[in-house]
């Protein structure tokens, strides 16, 4: 289901490159992979912290302020690094990883290097890196009508 979440949220980013819509994208794609691994699952007191994080995150986003969305992200990114200090498996923590994965899909989107980066926090050289070396390019290619692109155009120039 959180995956499904992180293609709609992507979609969206693809047409609104926003810091809010960015973070939704990645940390949709990081609580996917905690709920796909039973090893995050066993830690509850971590797990009730990102809950709380959620919540919080989600009454400054009815708000409407963008700042305190951000920092909620934030602070929902140490929520996630406490959960993954209790069981380190990998060099790269999921939430760089999360970023990394979503700056090289922008970028793959048509996103500028710059916009990517910017996003994302990811360095250019970084992104390319990752695109590079995946077939995400490959992937994500979606032949588009005329009709199309000039909807996406309208959309990103009247927005």
């Amino acid at each position: 289901m959180l995956r499904k979440l992180n293609d709609k949220v992507l979609k969206e980013c693809a047409i609104e490159f926003t810091r809010a819509n960015a973070n939704l994208a990645v940390f949709s794609y990081v609580l996917s992979k905690i709920v796909s691994k039973p090893r995050f699952l066993r830690s509850k007191v971590q797990l009730r912290n990102i809950e709380l994080a959620l919540e919080r995150l989600l009454r400054k986003a009815r708000s409407g302020d963008e700042k305190q969305v951000l920092s909620e992200f934030s602070k929902l990114e140490d929520s996630i690094t406490a959960l993954e200090e209790t069981d380190q498996r990998f060099l790269i923590g999921l939430v760089t990883k999360g970023k990394l994965k979503m700056a090289a899909t922008f970028y793959a989107q048509g996103a500028s290097l710059g916009v990517a980066s910017q996003l994302t926090g990811i360095d250019k050289q970084e992104i390319l890196d990752y695109a590079g070396q995946t077939m995400m390019f490959d992937r994500l290619k979606e032949e588009k009508t005329i009709t199309e692109r000039m909807k996406t155009a309208r959309a990103f120039l009247s927005g």
